[in-house]
């Protein structure tokens, strides 16, 4: 699996709205500077999150980007598929849509690895939430079952 760097872009604007107090907003240029992404770039990004639900746009003189949701409510793998549309790729997925030719597809045994992997990898995700990155001891998270 690769982290593009749209994914790495729209999970720190994300994370920023998600330290602003509540009902704070910040504009795309307070973003791009703040992310040092170009603006460009984050223009292109909350376009994104903002058609998938995740941040508002507010106009005006004290307009600004904020999150529609609470960070607690806003799994990182809502912001993956708003940026990527996909989290996993499984590789036999490339051939069910014709690109290619597997002549192993009927008697893969690798085909049930990637599928699991690509649950593990969403599962994981899906419980992992904006507010748990926000915390000073964000940086440990535990798969379930402790492994």
């Amino acid at each position: 699996m690769r982290i593009s760097s749209s994914v790495e872009y729209g999970m720190r604007l994300m994370v920023c709205l998600a330290r602003q107090p509540e009902g704070a907003r910040l504009s795309a240029e307070q973003l791009s500077e703040s992310e040092n992404v170009p603006k460009d770039y984050v223009d292109q990004l909350l376009q994104r999150l903002r058609k998938a639900g995740l941040v508002a746009s507010h106009r005006g003189a004290a307009g600004g980007y904020t999150l529609a949701r609470k960070p607690s409510e806003i799994p990182v793998a809502d912001v993956i598929r708003a940026v990527e549309s996909r989290i996993f790729e499984e590789p036999c997925d490339r051939f069910a849509a014709g690109e290619k030719d597997c002549h192993h597809q009927s008697a893969c045994g690798i085909k049930t690895v990637w599928g699991e992997l690509g649950r593990l990898i969403e599962g994981y995700l899906e419980d992992v939430t904006l507010d748990r990155l926000i915390q000073p001891e964000a940086n440990v998270f535990v798969l379930k079952g402790g492994k």
